[in-house]
């Protein structure tokens, strides 16, 4: 490693060292709040209960439903040059912003 990077690492290591313990309780929220949810979800479903508006929280329960849409990937490899004129005809550019990846080991 540089010693650039050293300085730099040693001068932010406890702002990296919150970023980990920061990340970790999302991870650990994020998990309880599926559960709660989850237990909730199936208590409205025993229930039969379809909305739910307190002050806490407005819940709306959605029926599963299916849509059909078309898989450029299959389009792509049964009729690559159909998929082309298609892609040439109906471009769509989507520009993603800079950023810097995080990785909590």
């Amino acid at each position: 490693m540089s010693n650039e990077v050293v300085q730099f690492e040693n001068k932010y290591l406890a702002v990296m060292a919150g970023i980990a313990a920061a990340e970790k309780q999302i991870k650990q929220l994020t998990e309880q709040q599926k559960n709660l949810k989850a237990e909730l979800e199936s208590a409205m479903d025993q229930h039969e209960i379809k909305s739910i508006d307190n002050e806490f929280l407005k819940i709306t329960r959605v029926a599963a439903s299916s849509s059909t849409s078309i898989d450029l990937k299959k389009l792509q490899e049964k009729e690559p040059a159909l998929y082309g004129e298609l892609l040439e005809d109906y471009p769509k550019v989507s520009n993603k912003k800079a950023y810097v990846m995080f990785k909590v080991k």
